[in-house]
């Protein structure tokens, strides 16, 4: 299970490590459940899951919108942390194609936070809009308008692109058929943009080859 982390403050003393250590099984707990069953778990199950008592909850959080914003803001920040190190080649396809194989990686380093974010529309949106897997859509934007992509930028490309993803990182998850499965996806979203299929293919196989 992948921990996680808060790191709003360091903690510096016995007692303060403590509330770190009860908040993150707290979180940790909640990701578990979320993984496995979705949103359709009590605040109980989350208690007995980081081994406190239910009262001890409260001590941490609110209610239960204040566990899921933290659930989503801790997914979004591990995800980032590990998969939105800044592409800067020329090439806009290239920096497409890295990010999108980056994305699926990720998906198999951290199991159980993807199958998390999959159930959690929330996590979704904020990793398109404001985390790393926004830089997808300005890519999009920029490979349009240069004549590198075919086609319109508009809702419906993004859906569609994203969707594969999603469902990419899901088998990812749980077949690990890296990387040529990577570069097949990889390979099909190029083309998807108008790249013809020799170029896409040894685009997708080089930036798909694990670092």
């Amino acid at each position: 299970m992948t921990a996680i982390l808060d790191a709003s403050s360091t903690p510096t003393t016995r007692g303060h490590k403590k509330r770190s250590r009860t908040r993150q099984a707290l979180l940790d707990s909640a990701l578990t459940l979320i993984a496995t069953q979705g949103e359709n778990f009590s605040l109980t199950d989350v208690s007995v899951g980081a081994g406190t008592s239910h009262g001890t909850f409260y001590n941490y959080f609110k209610d239960r919108d204040e566990l899921m914003a933290a659930m989503v803001a801790h997914l979004v920040e591990d995800f980032a942390a590990r998969s939105a190190i800044e592409v800067t080649d020329p090439d806009i396809a290239i920096r497409f194609a890295t990010i999108s194989a980056r994305a699926i990686h990720t998906s198999a380093a951290v199991p159980e936070s993807v199958r998390a974010a999959l159930r959690l529309e929330a996590v979704q949106q904020a990793l398109v809009v404001d985390g790393p897997l926004a830089h997808l859509q300005s890519n999009l934007v920029e490979g349009h308008r240069s004549g590198r992509f075919v086609g319109t930028p508009d809702d419906g490309t993004i859906d569609v692109l994203l969707g594969a993803m999603l469902i990419a990182a899901r088998r990812e998850v749980s077949t690990r058929k890296r990387p040529q499965y990577v570069a097949s996806v990889v390979t099909r979203l190029l083309m998807s943009l108008g790249l013809p299929h020799d170029e896409a293919t040894a685009i997708a196989t080089h930036v798909s080859a694990p670092s």
